[in-house]
């Protein structure tokens, strides 16, 4: 009997409390139906019910992760368009903001300094140097 209660409170409590905290932490201006209080009252005093109802009538509909990606077709962006339009990848390759220089005449900038001539120029330098001052 206990071992049903305990089960049952645990439940209601890992039901109720995550509601809660999507309330709290949903903005105001997606609020439809009731005001945020007024939905944090309803979730508590009603516990199970009132999380219920959050979720099946409060809760703004958000945009499912397959519409979210897809925005990049709609504006005859294509995946490979996308990726080379990322800051990393131009970096990677070379290449020119839109708009910007032909995307040919842009030098290459080192990838890192072990690629840089003149960074290992300099670091020969400073090691010869502390080497001739010991």
């Amino acid at each position: 009997m206990w071992l049903a209660c305990a089960l049952i409170i645990l439940f209601s409590v890992g039901f109720v409390l995550p509601c809660m905290l999507d309330i709290t932490m949903t903005p105001d201006s997606e609020f439809t139906v009731l005001s945020k209080g007024t939905w944090l009252f309803v979730a508590a005093a009603f516990w199970v019910f009132g999380a219920a109802a959050w979720l099946i009538v409060g809760r703004p509909r958000r945009p499912s992760l397959r519409h979210r990606s897809s925005m990049y077709y709609g504006n005859g962006l294509g995946p490979a368009d996308a990726l080379l339009r990322h800051p990393a990848a131009q970096a990677a390759a070379g290449y020119a903001e839109p708009g910007g220089a032909v995307a040919g005449l842009v030098a290459r900038r080192p990838l890192g300094p072990d690629d840089d001539p003149d960074f290992l120029l300099e670091l020969d330098r400073r090691i010869r140097g502390t080497r001739d001052d010991v």
